[in-house]
Formats: structure tokens, sequence, C-alpha cells
């Protein structure tokens, strides 16, 4: 059974002293989160990820005040920069869905309108019916890129919120459209929606096999499952940990057999936008 470590473990493991760890705790909140009972807390095992990555930013220049906001999958981005993938923060019901469908960029649920999510490369906000009150809630955003889907809203409030330097787009957000707005701000960004995955399932290749159906098939499964592990992770706190390291797993096979799927389609020269779509 899992009970987390001592402060002592957690120092040997990040390579700060006790005295150190306890500092970051107390002004930062940069702690021990897991709860052994009788009121001690423990480190777990995404407690040591954060502080290792957090002190290999801080050696890099970067604030422990900024740093303490970041997301892990904001820290995760900023050092792996070999393998940098955007990180999106997203406020609205279709998180886990395009989370999902979309593994090679890291989305983090923000759950107010207030404060633009800290380290994050793009904001998604979904807003079905536009009201005053959110849009004196939503800050400026003058650098970063943030996107605002609406269903219903006037005309002051979308000139408004361009003055805030949002860009605005009417109906709900879906994952050919995203996929293609995020490469223009960012090339490489790949997935495929699940129905364009079931498209691909039923092409006629000109190889001689069938590896573009099979991928797709197996690429349609892992996106499903990664879908089912986020929701999990969103709606049961007591295992939330848990699921999303099963998510972030998934996602490590889902971006492996996406890259296979783009070979099989150069080779095929097949554009999945040129299929139809049930």
């Amino acid at each position: 059974m899992n009970t987390g470590k001592r402060i002592g473990e957690a120092a040997t493991l990040t390579g700060l002293s006790a005295h150190a760890l306890r500092q970051w705790h107390r002004r930062y909140d940069i702690g021990p989160s897991f709860n052994s009972g009788g009121g001690q807390r423990r480190y777990s095992d995404q407690d040591i990820e954060r502080i290792q990555r957090i002190d290999r930013l801080r050696q890099q220049g970067f604030s422990l005040a900024t740093l303490a906001e970041w997301p892990m999958a904001s820290l995760r981005q900023h050092t792996e920069r070999d393998q940098r993938r955007l990180v999106i923060g997203w406020t609205g019901r279709h998180y886990t869905v395009l989370a999902a469908e979309i593994p090679q960029a890291d989305f983090v649920p923000v759950g107010t309108l207030g404060k633009r999510p800290p380290g994050c490369d793009v904001w998604v906000v979904e807003c079905p019916t536009l009201t005053d009150d959110q849009l004196d809630d939503l800050p400026e955003s003058p650098e970063a890129l943030s996107i605002l889907f609406y269903e219903y809203a006037n005309r002051r409030q979308l000139t408004h919120l361009e003055r805030l330097g949002y860009e605005c787009h009417k109906g709900k957000p879906t994952t050919r459209w995203l996929l293609d707005r995020l490469n223009t701000f960012a090339p490489g960004t790949g997935g495929f929606s699940l129905e364009e995955l079931s498209a691909l399932m039923n092409v006629k290749p000109d190889l001689n096999c069938e590896c573009p159906n099979h991928l797709a098939g197996i690429l349609r499964e892992l996106t499903l499952f990664a879908q089912y592990s986020l929701e999990c992770a969103t709606n049961e706190a007591k295992d939330a940990e848990l699921h999303q390291d099963i998510f972030r797993h998934v996602q490590t096979s889902q971006r492996s057999v996406l890259s296979a799927l783009h070979s099989v389609l150069v080779a095929e020269q097949l554009d999945v936008k040129t299929l139809p779509l049930d």
C-alpha cells in the first residue's frame, strides 16, 4: 500500500534539504499532498516529480512564486524542450473530448474566468450564452492566444472581447477546426477526430496491406480510453491522481500510434480531410 514519502525521503529524491522543502511548502504551497491519516501529510510520487521540475526551472531563472502557480503540464512542457508540446488551458465542457483527441498537446482544465491560466500557450473558453457578468470576469489577453466559443452574444460584447484580445468564434469547438488553428500557431500539433479515425478504418489503401485501417482502429480505441480515463479523473476526486497517470500513459501510446499512422498516410498520399465522414 502506498503511504507516501516522509520529508527525509523527499529530500533525498529531490536533492533539496528538508529545511528548503519546509520553506517551499510554507511560502509557496509547494509541498506534500498525500494524506496518510492521523493528520500527517506525505509526499506522493507526483509531488516529488513536481518539485524536481520546479527546481530545474528555478535554476534556469524562473521564480518560485511563478512556478508554484503552474500546472504539471506546463512544468513538463518547459522541462522537456526536446519534446515540446503546446499547453492549452481549457474552460468548458468539451475539455475531455478535445484533450483525448489531440494527444500532441497538453490540456489543463481551468475552472474560473477571472485569471488567464499561468504557463499556458493557448486558452480556450466556452461560453454558450455570453453574459455581461462573464464579460466582466474575463481578463485582458493582449499577447497570448485566447479563443472564445459562443452560441449567443451581442455585437457590443463581441467588440469588447476583441478589444481585450480574444479570438471569437460562433459555435462549438471541433477537433478538426482546433487542429487546423493550432497548426497555424505551432506546426506539428497532430491528431484526428473519432469521425476521421472511423473513416480511415474503412478506407481502401493502395498498399498491399491494411495498415491504415488497423492503425486507425488502434488509435480510435486508445482515444476512447483516454477520454474515459480523463472523465474518471475529473469526476472521481478520490482516484483522480491515478486516472491522470493512466491518461498520461495512454497519451504516450497515442502519440506513437499517431506517428505511425501519419507515416502510412504520407506513403498513401491520403488526406483525411478529403474522406467522407458519417
